[in-house]
């Protein structure tokens, strides 16, 4: 009994949701934080920096500049290093700090996209959420300013939504859904967001149907319907029971 877990840990944090489900999209995250909630998320939330590396930045916020409110600073590092490094996007991610000093980062994300020229956005989050709400979210805003509409569907094609390591561990559990779908008769579109071509994730609404695997994915799914009248089914095809049923779904 001494070893009995006698409280239960947090989820993983929203602000860890948007950079896990960004984080193969060839942007830049950027966290408007001291520095805790960045080494988080890259010492215990992300696995993947084993095989790749991704732009994930913390703004370094010192307590003058939250006393004070020096956006000016936020933006310009972020506009130096974007010119820089050149991502596709910048995303901006909030934690308890600027969410206490009610920081306008939806309005720094504007300011920063006219200033490079790079697509940039807020995604709600304050380092208080959790990690479902912040990749959800994430993930929908990308797809509003990326995916493109489709010129034709693809017999059979099946997007996989809400693939992040913070629900399925980077064991091969994402290979082995798409590779029930591959023999129940469907074919993978892109899987959203591991181990997918960039280019082949815009074109997400070439797909027929969506499979939504975790709640991550919800958010993306109704807005593909919205968007592209797209339906979706919500399950994880783990075991052949369940298969059997999403694959009768689709």
């Amino acid at each position: 009994m001494k070893q009995t877990q006698a409280f239960l840990s947090t989820y993983t944090a929203d602000v860890s949701g948007v950079c896990s489900a960004l984080f193969e999209l060839g942007g830049m995250a950027v966290m408007h934080d001291a520095s805790g909630c960045n080494s988080t998320y890259n010492t215990h939330d992300e696995p993947r920096w084993y095989d790749m590396d991704s732009l994930v930045f913390i703004s370094g916020l010192s307590e003058l500049e939250a006393v004070l409110g020096d956006d000016e600073k936020l933006i310009e590092d972020t506009v130096r290093a974007a010119k820089e490094l050149s991502p596709r996007f910048i995303a901006l991610a909030g934690t308890p700090i600027p969410m206490i000093t009610g920081c306008d980062l939806a309005a720094i994300a504007r300011e920063i996209e006219s200033r490079s020229g790079i697509p940039s956005f807020f995604v709600p989050s304050n380092g208080i959420g959790s990690y479902v709400s912040g990749a959800g979210q994430a993930l929908r805003l990308y797809a509003e300013r990326f995916v493109l509409p489709a010129q034709e569907k693809k017999k059979n094609a099946v997007n996989i939504l809400g693939a992040t390591p913070l629900d399925f561990s980077v064991n091969g559990q994402v290979q082995s859904i798409a590779r029930r779908l591959t023999e129940g008769g469907f074919s993978v579109q892109s899987v959203w967001a591991m181990g997918s071509e960039i280019a082949a994730i815009d074109r997400a609404g070439e797909a027929e149907v969506n499979l939504v695997i975790s709640s991550v994915g919800l958010p993306v799914a109704k807005f593909l319907r919205e968007r592209f009248g797209m339906p979706y089914v919500v399950g994880a095809p783990l075991g052949d029971t369940v298969s059997a049923l999403l694959l009768g779904a689709l």
